[in-house]
């Protein structure tokens, strides 16, 4: 098992010996989506449900869970779909209904649910399913996740293996 340095913050918390000392759940979900993190902390806060423990008992950086990611994830999605738009020539209302047919929380729901991902995700206390909105905005997190950590070309291949077609 590689070993990873936590980020800054991470580190100093006095809740950080309550999580698990490897990423193996990180790790399975790298091999499910078909991409290996060269900082898998990023793919760990996209696992975050909003209210889920260690969101609860961290630090603020975390305590929204993946929402800051799922806005990556959101706007990176957006901007290949343009890219794919643009030189179609169409109006912009085909980017609308090229957009609405990608990138909405049921189709991000059924991705989510078609790669088995709910098993990786770290629910909020007493929660034992994940919701649709939770999956859509994970599978929007992990996409935020893989561009931060390699940017538009590793988007696209997740993106692929994801069967998001941007």
């Amino acid at each position: 098992m590689e070993n990873y340095p936590l980020p800054t913050e991470l580190a100093s918390s006095p809740f950080i010996h309550s999580l698990p000392p490897d990423l193996d759940n990180t790790h399975a979900c790298e091999t499910a989506i078909g991409y290996k993190f060269s900082d898998p902390w990023l793919l760990w806060e996209a696992l975050q449900a909003p209210g889920s423990w260690p969101c609860l008992q961290l630090i603020p950086r975390y305590g929204k869970g993946n929402v800051r990611l799922a806005i990556v994830g959101d706007r990176i999605l957006d901007f290949l779909l343009a890219l794919k738009w643009y030189p179609t020539y169409q109006k912009r209302v085909a980017f609308d209904e090229l957009r609405n047919q990608v990138t909405t929380n049921s189709s991000f729901n059924a991705v989510g649910n078609r790669m088995g991902l709910a098993r990786y995700i770290a629910k909020a206390p007493g929660t034992d399913q994940v919701s649709p909105k939770t999956m859509s905005d994970t599978v929007e997190a992990i996409i935020g996740a893989v561009y931060l950590d390699g940017g538009v070309e590793a988007v696209k291949v997740v993106a692929a293996n994801l069967g998001i077609e941007v």
